[in-house]
């Protein structure tokens, strides 16, 4: 049983990291292409969101609970690298919230307005590197 939520679980960390990585991205384009161009880069932005990073984070999140679940509460309270996977974990999900937020809000906007690359290169670079915490944190177990 535990392999199969193990599975899971993986299965949707590689959609909503992925989709996530590729949401950030293309967000990010819209700085840099003619302004016709962000109707249709809305358009995938939503469509790669609802079908892609947030059904990878449902599973992630709903598989990992049941996971912690499957494992029980003694071993949760020892297992002090699993509380800053968590916080790590909270971090992408504040993030995913609030790209998704922000590609609601350029949908509406005219598409001549402004828009900071900076921010959207800075939380995708954030993304990663959160990534890299939670990997190594979820491989190595140190703290046990």
């Amino acid at each position: 049983m535990r392999g199969w939520l193990l599975g899971f679980h993986l299965i949707g960390v590689i959609l909503w990291m992925g989709g996530l990585m590729t949401f950030s991205r293309i967000l990010g384009y819209h700085t840099k292409e003619a302004p016709s161009a962000r109707p249709r880069l809305s358009f995938i932005e939503g469509r790669l969101n609802a079908l892609v990073t947030i059904p990878g984070m449902v599973l992630t999140i709903a598989f990992g609970l049941w996971l912690i679940s499957f494992y029980g509460a003694h071993w949760f309270s020892v297992a002090r690298w699993m509380h800053y996977k968590l916080v790590l974990v909270s971090a992408v999900l504040f993030i995913h919230i609030f790209l998704t937020i922000k590609q609601r809000q350029i949908q509406r906007q005219s598409p001549s307005d402004k828009l900071n690359r900076a921010l959207y290169a800075a939380l995708h670079g954030t993304i990663g590197l959160l990534m890299i915490g939670i990997v190594l944190l979820a491989t190595l177990q140190p703290m046990k």
